[in-house]
């Protein structure tokens, strides 16, 4: 009797926290009662979606547990439950929770043991002054649902039928949520770390026939470590119970989360197209492995769907997740211009990473969508391990080519994320449609600045000319760009290469792109001047010039800037005024240019023209000058590729190199008004250096030339042959009577003007010898070899003929011409008296008496056995 009433004493002091007792007769009746008011008066409650507010139920003096958390799953086996008790030990002694169990009262009134879930099944006390959770699972058949659900509480006594005596119940409030209202944040533990977990929203996407749901969840580790996938399920239900398994968007395919850091993920399903989208929820769960049963975590109320667009108005920006980052996108400008049936687009496209991280893009696939439903694929390159550091922005430039059947003015630009090479089953989404703005190419004209910006800034672009000058049988047609950076940093310019293109002749086979003085940084309002020069058949006819430059790294290709003008090319220069000098202003090749001579050999098929320039170096050290390049142009308008002739060596300060150009053309043509097109020989974009052949030139000036004729001299004291001077002080012809042979000793002073650099020295002297019979011998000279440079010399010859036997006396002349390229001009004649001597007659009385030969006479005049004839030329020649 004792005993029965201590235990009396026990259950009554329970009675007062917990709910009923039923085994308690005059209890039941009211409490029942209080609970089914209370039952009806949260019918009209707001939802609730935490357990805080329900009481404890003492299972002891010093022991009390509480229900904080319950769920249920949904699966095809039963609906798992499962509902966390928390026991609280104010003893300074260890519980033993062995005494303890809990039970689910089902709908239908069944009751289901609790059985601990696997991470908790070692729990078996709870220690002095602790609070310890245990999580329980039961599985509740159809139940979905947990509104008035109760858990019985039960000790063991073995006076109580079965042994167990209840000891109190908790009752789940009728107004309460399984799901976190909308907007409300859950603290969960994902991974054994601590997680303040949202739903944030519900989009829905329809694409290629199919609709698919995408969920936003953020959450923010709370813990002490990085929190990575913990291999949860996420599924989204509908309000009609239907579930759908969700799958990490590639947009958060990065699941890590350092401590303290927030992060928003992205989860997607594919959802039917009849699907009812309201009061949709989103569960997570995660697998006991041991029991091989799915275990709700948390669920959420999700925010009311939004259909998504992907369509983006021309010129605005869409904002784009990327591994937790935004990352602006905007189709920044487009322009097109026909060719061959096709429209042929520029877009540029900008991103942005607005993000505190560096962010490395997908690969996206881009299109061209019509209205008509065709797509034109887009190659390029620049997604390709593109990394965007926190607040960098890259313009991207990309080109397609439309039929120009199709309507140019509805097209988009379709950016879809790459296929997952680890995920066949990943979903695959559109990023954004961008609608492309018609805007016709833009025509450039010379001496106008554009503003242009791409990825190394913004500058202000002027054609300064355009160009069609003569080149071999064929043109060349330069464009000069000047380039303004127009920001106020400092610019380093990339490796650039040009194209040209002649309406739809592409001439990039032939395109050399020369920077004025390799200037590639550019201060703030500093410019660089770029010539873009190409090979054109000369007798090709074109509108429209368009000038690209472009970047060139490897395989990868993008463009700097792009021009198309429909100004004619400039096709002859402004002569410089006579006697004015051609300036070069390259860096480390200063010099100026003028003529020092010209002429024209006069042959009987042709003339030969030639010119002797000076180049005056006007830098402070020894240079290397530039290879000159010349063309002779004609009153008339004809041009006449020039010869060459420079030396390779370098010029000292303030030196001056003699360049020769020369050329043949037909006799008939008139040499009046003479003009030299001359600039800088380029080959490869580069100066031409001496032995590379020029593919092209640049900084072209016309020349005015004068040509002279030279005027034969009457005697042979001045005679010029420019570097040289010959003056022929006398000469001596004698011979023995008799013989056939004459011989010839000329005295001469040859002088050379050493201040000039030259290349070899291409000139001939031709010496004449015109013999009383009036017959010619020519002789070829090397001067500076046959006739040496320095004090007075004599050059002997010998000249024969069996006509000279009978020969006694008479007048020789000496002719000197300049031959160059087989051509003379003569530079001067004298006559000259034969010494003729008589041999003496062997006697030994007497001395003999020379006895004067007979002269030559015009009436008996023999036919001469040695008459070369002369080189055909000008003046005698």
């Amino acid at each position: 009797m004792h005993k029965r009433r201590k235990s009396y004493v026990l259950l009554l002091l329970s009675t007062f926290a917990v709910s009923t007792v039923p085994w308690m007769a005059g209890t039941t009746a009211s409490v029942a009662s209080a609970a089914s008011n209370t039952a009806t008066a949260a019918t009209a409650a707001t939802e609730i979606s935490t357990l805080s507010k329900l009481s404890s139920i003492k299972l002891g003096t010093t022991l009390s547990v509480k229900l904080s958390d319950i769920g249920i799953f949904s699966q095809s086996g039963g609906n798992i439950l499962t509902y966390t008790l928390t026991y609280s030990n104010s003893a300074s002694s260890s519980v033993n929770m062995a005494n303890y169990f809990s039970k689910v009262v089902t709908s239908g009134g069944s009751l289901i043991k609790g059985v601990a879930v696997s991470a908790d099944a070692s729990k078996k006390k709870i220690a002095a002054k602790e609070n310890t959770s245990v999580t329980y699972y039961a599985n509740v058949g159809t139940s979905t649902s947990v509104k008035g659900l109760k858990i019985n509480l039960y000790g063991w006594n073995f006076s109580a039928a079965n042994f167990e005596q209840r000891i109190g119940t908790f009752t789940v409030p009728a107004h309460y949520s399984l799901s976190a209202l909308l907007g409300e944040s859950k603290k969960v533990e994902l991974g054994n770390i601590p997680v303040i977990s949202k739903a944030e929203s519900l989009q829905i996407y329809k694409y290629n026939g199919k609709v698919y749901a995408k969920v936003g969840i953020s959450l923010t580790n709370l813990g002490t470590k990085v929190l990575t996938d913990p291999g949860y399920n996420l599924y989204l239900r509908s309000s009609g119970g239907s579930v759908f398994t969700l799958a990490l968007d590639g947009s958060s395919s990065e699941y890590k989360l350092q401590p303290q850091e927030k992060k928003t993920l992205y989860y997607m399903a594919e959802i039917p197209s009849y699907m009812n989208l309201t009061s949709m929820t989103l569960q997570i769960t995660k697998m006991d492995e041991a029991l091989k049963l799915p275990l709700p975590v948390v669920s959420y109320t999700l925010p009311a769907a939004k259909t998504a667009d992907f369509t983006v108005a021309a010129g605005y920006t869409r904002k784009v997740l990327v591994n937790s980052n935004i990352v602006d996108m905007q189709l920044l400008k487009s322009s097109v211009y026909a060719e061959n049936d096709n429209g042929i687009w520029t877009y540029q496209f900008r991103v942005k990473n607005t993000g505190s991280k560096a962010v490395t893009l997908p690969v996206y696939e881009l299109s061209v969508k019509s209205a008509e439903g065709y797509a034109f694929p887009i190659t390029t390159t620049a997604f390709n391990s593109l990394t965007l550091k926190p607040l960098e922005e890259k313009l991207i430039t990309l080109s397609a080519s439309l039929p120009l059947t199709l309507a140019q003015d509805k097209l988009q630009l379709q950016l879809i994320a790459p296929a997952s090479a680890d995920n066949a089953d990943k979903v695959i989404l559109p990023v954004a449609y961008f609608k492309i703005p018609y805007i016709l190419e833009g025509n450039t004209h010379v001496l106008s600045e554009n503003g242009i910006t791409n990825n190394y800034g913004t500058f202000g672009v002027t054609l300064q000319s355009l160009q069609r000058l003569p080149w071999g049988n064929e043109d060349l047609v330069l464009a000069r760009l000047s380039i303004r950076n127009s920001t106020s940093k400092t610019i380093t310019l990339p490796k650039l290469s040009g194209i040209l293109k002649a309406d739809q002749s592409d001439l990039t086979s032939s395109t050399q792109t020369f920077i004025d003085n390799d200037m590639t940084t550019l201060a703030p309002g500093a410019s660089t001047q770029i010539t873009l020069l190409a090979h054109v058949p000369y007798t090709l006819d074109y509108r429209q010039t368009k000038i690209i430059l472009q970047e060139t790294d490897g395989q990868d290709i993008s463009q700097f800037l792009t021009l198309s003008t429909t100004d004619g090319a400039i096709t002859s220069l402004a002569p410089l005024a006579a006697g004015e000098a051609y300036h070069i202003a390259s860096t480390g090749k200063k010099a100026s240019v003028k003529e020092r001579m010209s002429t024209v050999y006069k042959g009987n098929a042709y003339k030969l023209i030639y010119t002797e320039v000076e180049m005056n170096s006007e830098e402070s050290r020894q240079a290397d000058l530039s290879r000159l390049y010349a063309q002779f142009r004609t009153a008339d308008g004809q041009y006449f590729e020039a010869t060459a002739n420079q030396s390779a060596l370098a010029t000292s300060p303030a030196g001056k190199t003699l360049i020769t150009f020369w050329t043949k053309v037909p006799s008939t043509v008139n040499t009046t008004g003479l003009q030299l097109y001359v600039g800088q020989g380029v080959a490869g974009g580069k100066l031409a250096t001496a032995g590379t052949a020029a593919a092209g030139y640049v900084n072209v000036a016309a020349v005015p030339l004068n040509p002279a004729d030279v005027t034969a001299q009457s005697n042979l004291l001045h005679i010029a042959m420019f570097p040289y001077s010959l003056s022929v002080s006398s000469t001596t012809g004698s011979m023995t009577a008799g013989s056939s042979n004459i011989s010839v000793a000329v005295n001469y002073l040859l002088s050379q003007d050493i201040s000039y650099q030259m290349g070899s020295y291409e000139h001939k002297l031709v010496l004449r010898f015109t013999d009383p019979f009036g017959q010619q011998f020519d002789k070829t000279l090397a001067v500076g070899t046959d006739l040496t440079v320095g004090s007075q010399g004599t050059y002997t010859t010998t000249f024969s003929s069996n006509l000279y036997q009978t020969l006694g006396g008479g007048t020789y002349s000496i002719t000197l011409f300049d031959e160059f390229q087989g051509e003379r001009i003569q530079l001067g004649s004298q006559s000259y008296s034969l010494e003729v001597t008589v041999k003496a007659t062997a006697t030994a009385s007497a001395t003999p008496t020379a006895t004067a030969a007979p002269t030559a006479t015009a009436s008996a005049t023999p036919t001469p056995t040695l008459s070369p004839s002369p080189t055909p030329g000008a003046d005698g020649s």
